[in-house]
């Protein structure tokens, strides 16, 4: 019925489009003459019709044949894939048993399989981290074989796991010299000697080395330890015995040590602030050591001086007030020549009290520069935490060392100063205290003789 109504359709549009065209041909003068020719359009536009629907009905009967070719190959596929899973949860079953009875019948080899695989990945980590590398070579392929195994080892497998183990062992024993390259202090390649005790030390007769695991090579450590002077003496020595520092860390505290900073290279650390405080102390400390033999000196003449009253001597203070009173002591009036004397006393206490004040001064000011450093390290610190964070330490190294090296500058430079200072202070006393005590005797002398 479908198929009627479309073929109806299409003769009204193919009359209606036939036509336009008689219409608009210019050919047709008369009704006659257009009606045989939409009769003759007409004949002709079913025969186009009637093949495009013979067409159609063929391609849906080819549209139908595909589909039920491919319905029976999904059905196939279907029917293949239902045999495969059945077929695969049946082997996973017989793996599960077949897996069960290598288990049980392992026993034992599984513990020894878990130990020699354990065995193998430690001596092949001791291989690559020790100095021993560089004598019997880099770790042989069945070590990382039997360390990355996931079955039984074989019988050659063990024997050459056996052999590394007791040439590892051997090797650490042994206490040899053998010729090699290695890289000097000022960082050229040499041939020379190199000994080893064990795992635990290589030297030349010029000192330790270190070993570097990631090149393989030995370097001669930049500071080398106070020990190193009995290397030359065990290189030569043929005794049985022969005494020599060895590193029982294999070679982690002399790369420690190398890397200490020297005396030098901590001051360095202060900047500018450290260099300034060093200045002051030791200008501070000359100073005070000439001011310190001064007053030693005046000292001394002054009890030579006290030991022997009737020689005057006016090198020397109390010489002085002696000499003072001689030239006063025929005044009668007792209270004139008490001020003299008195005067003569306060003429000596600059002399003697000189330069303490300056000395004092520089021993409060040495920690005052400390705690300046140690602030403007801590600035450095922080700038450098703010531009690259905490990441890194060893960019804050710096201000952090500035901090603390001028604080301990600081106080290094001011506790002799302080006690310089005290010790100026109690000798100038000392000598005050004789000039005093003689000034009051020389007084109480004359008011005897008067009275």
């Amino acid at each position: 019925m479908h198929k009627i109504i479309f073929i109806v359709i299409m003769m009204f549009v193919g009359v209606a489009s036939f036509s336009e065209e008689a219409a608009e041909d210019d050919n047709v003068k008369t009704l006659r003459a257009l009606l045989s020719q939409v009769k003759s359009n007409g004949f002709t536009e079913n025969k186009t019709h009637n093949l495009r629907e013979t067409e159609f009905l063929t391609a849906s009967e080819q549209q139908q044949r595909l589909l039920n070719e491919a319905q029976a190959s999904l059905k196939k596929i279907r029917a293949e894939t239902e045999s495969l899973k059945k077929e695969f949860s049946d082997n996973e079953d017989v793996l599960t048993k077949l897996e069960s009875e290598v288990v049980k019948r392992t026993g034992n080899l599984g513990e020894m399989f878990g130990v020699v695989r354990q065995v193998s990945q430690d001596v092949a980590a001791m291989r690559n981290s020790t100095l021993l590398s560089a004598f019997i070579g880099a770790k042989p392929p069945v070590l990382e074989e039997l360390s990355a195994a996931k079955s039984l080892p074989d019988i050659q497998q063990l024997e050459t796991l056996w052999y590394e183990l007791q040439l590892q062992m051997t090797t650490q024993g042994e206490s040899k010299q053998v010729k090699g390259l290695y890289v000097n202090g000022s960082g050229a390649t040499q041939e020379g000697l190199i000994n080893h005790v064990g795992p635990f030390v290589a030297f030349t007769d010029a000192g330790y080395l270190s070993f570097d695991e990631s090149t393989g090579t030995f370097l001669a450590l930049q500071v080398q330890p106070s020990e190193s002077n009995l290397l030359p003496d065990y290189i030569r020595s043929n005794d049985e015995f022969s005494d020599v520092f060895i590193d029982p860390t294999k070679g982690a505290l002399l790369s420690i040590n190398s890397q200490a900073p020297s005396l030098f290279s901590r001051i360095k650390q202060g900047g500018l602030i450290g260099y300034i405080i060093l200045i002051i102390g030791l200008s501070g400390v000359i100073y005070a050591s000439f001011l310190l033999a001064r007053i030693i000196t005046t000292n001394s003449k002054v009890k030579a001086q006290l030991a022997d009253i009737e020689s005057i001597n006016i090198s020397n203070p109390l010489g002085r007030i002696l000499a003072q009173y001689q030239n006063e002591k025929n005044d009668d009036d007792l209270e004139s020549l008490e001020m003299k004397l008195d005067e003569a006393v306060l003429k000596e206490l600059p002399s003697l009290e000189k330069g303490h004040s300056l000395i004092k001064l520089l021993a409060a000011v040495a920690p005052l520069l400390g705690l300046l450093g140690t602030v403007t390290g801590m600035i450095a610190t922080f700038q450098s935490i703010t531009l690259f964070g905490t990441g890194d330490p060893k960019l804050m190294a710096s201000g952090i060392s500035q901090a603390l090296i001028t604080t301990v500058l600081g106080l290094v430079t001011a506790i002799p100063l302080l006690f310089l200072h005290n010790i100026l202070s109690s000798k100038s006393r000392e000598v005050i205290q004789i000039l005093d005590h003689q000034s009051a005797g020389l007084i109480a002398q004359k008011s005897q003789a008067v009275s």
